[in-house]
């Protein structure tokens, strides 16, 4: 049975600078790092093209880099 109370400290590959991350977002113990949900959450599933955005909006976009030729 794995117990929940555990602290995540003593999870294997948690050392101690993640420690000190997930006591910022108020996470000390594994139930705590499993009922965890982002407060926000991203949709990068539909990328927009540059001229199609409106300005303010955030969006993603889809670009590749180039060697500039002289």
């Amino acid at each position: 049975m794995v117990d929940l109370n555990k602290n995540v400290q003593y999870i294997k590959g948690v050392g101690p600078n993640r420690v000190t991350l997930l006591k910022k977002l108020e996470i000390e113990t594994l139930g705590d790092l499993i009922t965890f949900f982002p407060r926000e959450y991203e949709d990068r599933s539909k990328p927009k093209l540059i001229s199609d955005l409106v300005d303010g909006e955030e969006a993603l976009i889809s670009c590749y880099p180039v060697r500039k030729t002289k």
